[in-house]
């Protein structure tokens, strides 16, 4: 069972009964605990039927605002959480979640019990990445040898299941591509220069799409900014350069976000 939570703590709730003055709701990372949401503290402004700003089954995002531990009595609040913070939340929990899924599917695939499997296997990635999650990710990407401090008799396992239930985060950033040529074969001259901007791509991923009057979207693809950010400026200067050894002339601006 998770720790009880503080006050102040930003926490992910299920409506279970939803009544005139306010809502009970279970606290999903803490099993048997439940709260209240008085009416006042549903939304910002005066709320005249409080079954239109919630709904039994719905997953919300609510702050704890007071709590008696005698009574184990929590209560919350919807106000106090912005749309943001309450999106950016539930986002964290739903890959809790799957993280915590796979460790339940090493479990079974082993036929060991899942608090020997996630005290192996989850708490040391959990104390090097912070995140389960992100561990996963990485371990998707980089392989066993990712998975520091967890037992070998694990690696190829757990690997093989982050590669197929986690997706590699991906960085994208774009810019246009002017290229031309007035030459008789000029159409041929610019499929040189793009060719030229395609041959960068390794393990990276390039994209180019047409967009009329000579100019080109490219948009560059790797797992993080900072290698996105150099094979856009190498791709697009090859391109350039390409097609001005053609006696053509080339352009290039970044899209900026």
């Amino acid at each position: 069972m998770a720790p009880f939570p503080n006050v102040g703590d930003i926490v992910v709730v299920k409506v279970s009964r939803v009544l005139n003055y306010g809502v009970f709701v279970d606290l999903l990372d803490n099993d048997g605990l439940s709260g209240f949401i008085h009416i006042s503290e549903i939304a910002s402004r005066w709320t005249k039927n409080i079954r239109n700003h919630v709904k039994e089954n719905q997953i919300r995002a609510a702050k704890i605002i007071s709590i008696n531990l005698q009574k184990r009595q929590i209560d919350l609040s919807l106000t106090k959480v912005s749309s943001e913070t309450e999106r950016g939340k539930i986002e964290e929990w739903k890959r809790g979640r799957r993280a915590r899924k796979l460790i339940e599917v090493l479990s079974e695939k082993r036929k060991i019990p899942f608090e020997s499997v996630w005290k192996s296997v989850a708490e040391p990635l959990i104390k090097q990445y912070e995140s389960l999650y992100d561990a996963f990710q990485v371990i998707a990407m980089d392989g066993p040898s990712a998975a520091t401090g967890v037992p070998k008799e694990f690696l190829n396992e757990l690997a093989e299941l982050c590669k197929t239930g986690f997706e590699i985060p991906e960085k994208s950033v774009e810019g246009l591509l002017a290229v031309s040529s007035m030459t008789g074969d000029g159409v041929e001259r610019v499929k040189q220069s793009l060719k030229a901007v395609q041959d960068f791509a390794k393990d990276e991923k390039i994209e180019l799409f047409y967009t009329g009057s000579g100019k080109y979207l490219l948009r560059v693809f790797a797992l993080d900014y900072k290698t996105a950010e150099k094979l856009l400026s190498s791709a697009s200067d090859a391109g350039v350069k390409k097609i001005e050894s053609l006696g053509g002339t080339g352009s290039f601006q970044k899209t900026e976000r």
